[in-house]
C-alpha cells in the first residue's frame, strides 16, 4: 500500500514553506511512489485569519523588529497567550480533522510549531495515533514547539539539541539532521558555465545579497554602502524575492548609474546556481538562506538580523566561524574589504561552512518517516 506523508507549514513566503518543499523532494528522491502532500495549515483552516496574522507579522518585522525580539520565546508572553492559542487551535481543528480523516497520513511533519499543536489536539480528540515530527528551521528552539506528544524533533545543530533538552525534551527524541535543504543544493554545478550564463566577469569578486523569500532587511542600504566604495570593485547579484517595490528601486539605481556589474533578480528557483558562483553572501541570517549557503560553502556576512530567532542564528554561525557580522550598513563595506583583502580568512570561513553544513538533510529527515516509524501506524 502506498505510503502517505503530510507536511504542514503556515506561511507560503517563508523558510518554513521552502523546508516543506525540500522535505517533499527528499521523500520522492528516496521513493517516487510515496504520496506527499504539503499544506498551509492555518490558511487551510482559516484563510482570512491566516492573511491577517501573516500581514501583522510582516509589519512588525519591517517597522518594529525590536518588538518581535522582546517577545520571542519570552515565558511571560508564552503564558499570557496560552488562552488565545487554545482558542485558535479549537476553531482551526474541525477543518484539519476533515483533512486528516480524508488523507489518512502515515506520518506528519511540521516545519512550524502551530500545526504541531493542532495534530496533538487531533490525536487527543480522535484517539488515533499518527507519528508526529517537528522540524525546526532555526538554530533557536522556542518554547512554542514543546509538546510531550511530538514523537521526534529534527534540529539543525547539537547546540539546538542541547537547548531543546534544557527545555525538557528527551534527548532520545532529537535528531541532529539539519534544516531540510532542497536536494539540488548538494549537487555539483559548473561554475564556469553559470558565470557565463549570468554574464559575470572573471577575477572580480561576486557578492550575493539576499533577504529571504520576501526580500526583507536592509538590502537597498547594503547595495548603496557597497557602491560608495571607490577603491574596491564587486559584482553584485541581488535577489529581492517577492518584494516588487525593492526590485523596481534597484533596477532604477542600476539604470541611472549605468552599473554593468549589478544583476537584480526577483523570485528565483535557481538560488543554488547563484550560490555556486558567489564568493560571499550578505544576508540577514534567516535559517533557510543560511542553511543553503552552508551547503554551497559560501561564507556569510550577516547584517541587520531580525531580533530573536535570527539573532540566535547569528550567534551560532559566527561562533562556528562560518559567518561574520556587520555592526550596521556602514560597516558592510569595511567587512567585505577585509574578507577579500585576506584570502586566508575567506578560505578558513569556507572550510568552516563545510564542517557544519548538512547537505543530505532532506534525505536524512525523510528516512525518519520511512524507517523510524514504519511499524507504528
Amino acid at each position: 500500500m502506498k505510503k502517505k506523508v503530510l507536511i504542514f507549514y503556515i506561511s507560503k513566503h517563508s523558510g518554513h514553506f521552502h523546508a516543506a518543499k525540500a522535505l517533499k523532494k527528499g521523500f520522492l528522491e528516496i521513493d517516487a511512489d510515496i504520496e506527499v502532500r504539503i499544506v498551509n495549515a492555518l490558511e487551510y483552516a482559516k484563510p482570512i485569519l491566516s492573511k491577517i496574522i501573516n500581514k501583522a507579522y510582516i509589519q512588525v518585522i519591517k517597522k518594529k523588529p525590536e518588538i518581535w525580539g522582546s517577545i520571542y520565546d519570552d515565558p511571560d508572553v508564552l503564558k499570557k497567550t496560552a488562552k488565545a492559542r487554545r482558542t485558535l487551535n479549537r476553531i482551526s481543528l474541525p477543518k484539519i480533522k476533515e483533512l486528516l480523516d480524508e488523507f489518512s497520513p502515515d506520518i506528519i511533519f511540521c516545519t512550524q510549531a502551530f500545526p504541531c499543536g493542532l495534530v496533538v489536539d487531533y490525536r487527543k480528540q480522535s484517539g488515533q495515533y499518527i507519528p508526529l515530527v517537528g522540524v525546526l528551521t532555526d538554530y533557536a528552539p522556542h518554547s512554542y514547539w514543546l509538546f510531550d506528544e511530538v514523537d521526534c524533533y529534527v534540529v539543525p545543530s547539537t547546540d539546538t539539541a542541547e537547548k531543546l533538552t534544557a527545555k525538557g525534551v528527551d534527548l532520545e527524541k532529537i535528531r541532529v539532521y539539519g534544516i531540510p535543504v532542497d536536494p539540488k543544493f548538494r549537487l555539483k554545478k559548473d561554475p564556469v558555465g553559470i558565470r557565463k550564463k549570468l554574464g559575470l566577469v572573471k577575477n572580480i569578486p561576486v557578492v550575493l545579497i539576499m533577504g529571504g523569500t520576501q526580500g526583507l532587511g536592509v538590502i537597498e542600504k547594503t547595495v548603496e554602502a557597497i557602491l560608495e566604495d571607490e577603491d574596491h570593485t564587486y559584482q553584485l547579484m541581488i535577489v529581492t524575492g517577492t518584494n516588487k517595490k525593492l526590485y523596481s528601486k534597484l533596477e532604477k539605481i542600476k539604470k541611472e548609474k549605468h552599473l554593468s556589474l549589478i544583476n537584480v533578480f526577483s523570485y528565483l528557483e535557481n538560488i543554488d546556481e547563484l550560490m555556486t558562483v558567489a564568493d560571499v553572501i550578505v544576508t540577514k541570517a534567516g535559517g533557510m538562506t543560511t542553511a543553503e549557503a552552508l551547503s554551497k560553502n559560501v561564507p556569510i556576512l550577516i547584517v541587520d538580523p531580525i531580533p530573536g530567532h535570527e539573532g540566535m542564528n547569528t550567534e551560532y554561525l559566527t561562533s562556528r566561524g562560518a559567518a561574520i557580522k556587520a555592526d550596521d550598513c556602514g560597516d558592510i563595506q569595511k567587512k567585505l574589504n577585509e574578507l577579500f583583502d585576506s584570502k586566508q580568512t575567506l578560505d578558513k570561513m569556507k572550510d568552516n561552512t563545510r564542517k557544519i553544513a548538512k547537505i543530505h538533510s532532506a534525505l536524512d529527515i525523510a528516512r525518519i518517516g520511512l524507517e523510524d516509524f514504519k511499524e507504528k501506524k
